[in-house]
């Protein structure tokens, strides 16, 4: 219980390190099995304890604290029903034979970023930001 996993701090710092970050989704998956944190380091209920419950929540992608920390879980099923919804809708789309309608959009999956608007090319420095302000409302005066 000394060292940590890889680049995270063992032991009962780790373990603060991610009631910190996670509490709330610790805190429901303790209530759900009766526990609670203000129990922690009690003769019922010890640190170690806590740790081995953490890890298991951490194991189980369905626990509030895995969806935490990794991200929204979907089972293989969804996934796979996701990709017959979106297929479906393409054929749809095709058989239709109306040039001007959209292309359908694929549903969208937890794990990808969505494409947003991206608002100019290049960043301006924090620094040269308000001459670039001054000269832009320059122009419009005139």
């Amino acid at each position: 219980m000394a060292g940590g996993l890889g680049y995270q701090p063992g032991g009962i710092r780790g373990l603060c390190e991610l009631i910190d970050k996670h509490a709330e989704a610790i805190e429901f998956d303790l209530l759900s099995r009766g526990w609670r944190l203000a129990d922690v380091g009690s003769a019922r209920f010890s640190w170690r304890d806590l740790l081995v419950l953490v890890r298991g929540f951490q194991a189980d992608p369905t626990s509030r604290t895995a969806r935490a920390i990794h991200g929204e879980y979907w089972p293989v099923t969804d996934q796979l029903l996701a990709t017959v919804i979106d297929l479906l809708q393409v054929g749809n789309w095709q058989r239709a034979g109306k040039k001007s309608a959209p292309k359908p959009k694929r549903l969208p999956r937890p794990w990808e970023k969505p494409k947003g608007r991206q608002l100019g090319s290049n960043p301006i420095p924090v620094s040269k930001f308000n001459d670039w302000w001054e000269s832009k409302r320059k122009k419009k005066r005139r």
